[in-house]
């Protein structure tokens, strides 16, 4: 039995939950992926939109044979700010930059920092390893284009919650194999780092805001070949981390893929890589990324996004 076993929800987190549940609406596999994101995008387009930022702009990567729609916030600034590359989570399947729009304006007005949050491409239409090639991509074009974005490419910073976890250090690790140590520092929340785990490892995998039934959809749209599913770049647990940059991580313990999270953060730590862990333990799968009116634990965890950024 893991370590969530253990937890129990704290009382936002709960009404949180157990408000969720009173509506007795499906599970995200149950609404099958245009369901789904038409529900993700319903639930940010309802929710409190965030501050105004000084500067919003949509701009496409060009990459290959493809175009990678980013968004680029800036707040006002007379000095080259840190930049980050942000990645959402939403199983690599939903999610969107209108999604994270809210989030997105919230760090920037914690912390002046000029931010790129990617438009990674999703599955199924998508499959692995379409979206970590993008996360690739994004991370190098910001480096490259950092002074035109007013940025600092000395102080580069990646962010990524759930599957944009999985694809933010899958990223760093990929530039760091190619020659390429451009990376200050990896923000991880939740992140998705193993496909392996038994459902019956934590009680946290029966109801929303992810069940094991939603994870296993998850993976059969992003890595329908299950013999893929041991790549490194979609298990990062499985793959090498010497050499990583600082590293913080922002972990759940009512979240069901806690334990998988402790084990990066313990690989990490092995291969000599300096990692900050914040284990938040009454908290749920996605708690950085709630507006602090539904999940007033949120702002702290926010906060320690943004003194990551900013004590670079």
């Amino acid at each position: 039995m893991g370590l969530s076993a253990h937890m129990v929800r704290d009382p936002d987190a709960e009404a949180l939950v157990a408000q969720v549940r009173s509506l007795g609406q499906p599970a995200m596999w149950q609404r099958g992926t245009e369901g789904a994101r038409a529900y993700l995008e319903e639930r940010a387009a309802t929710g409190p939109p965030g501050p105004p930022v000084e500067s919003v702009e949509d701009r496409s990567i060009p990459a290959d044979d493809r175009s990678i729609p980013v968004r680029v916030y800036r707040p006002a600034s007379s000095v080259a700010l840190p930049v980050v590359v942000y990645f959402h989570g939403g199983g690599w399947v939903v999610g969107s930059i209108a999604a994270s729009d809210a989030f997105c304006r919230r760090l920037v007005d914690a912390v002046p920092c000029v931010l790129v949050s990617v438009a990674y491409r999703l599955a199924p239409e998508h499959p692995f390893p379409a979206a970590a090639e993008d996360a690739v991509a994004a991370v190098e074009w910001a480096w490259r284009q950092a002074g035109s974005l007013d940025a600092d490419a000395g102080r580069l910073v990646v962010l990524g919650d759930s599957a944009g976890g999985n694809l933010a250090t899958v990223a760093v690790r990929r530039l760091l194999e190619s020659g390429m140590d451009i990376v200050a520092r990896q923000i991880l929340a939740y992140p998705g780092v193993s496909p392996e785990r038994g459902a019956q490892e934590s009680p946290h995998g029966s109801e929303w805001p992810l069940t094991d039934a939603d994870r296993q959809w998850f993976f059969d749209q992003y890595v329908p070949d299950a013999s893929r599913r041991s790549d490194p770049d979609v298990a990062p647990l499985l793959g090498g981390v010497s050499g990583m940059p600082p590293t913080t991580l922002l972990l759940g313990g009512c979240d069901p893929i806690l334990d998988e999270g402790l084990a990066y953060a313990e690989k990490l730590w092995a291969a000599g890589v300096s990692v900050d862990l914040h284990l938040y333990a009454g908290q749920i799968h996605g708690f950085l990324t709630f507006d602090e009116t539904i999940l007033p634990r949120s702002r702290e965890a926010l906060g320690v996004v943004a003194n990551a950024v900013r004590n670079l």
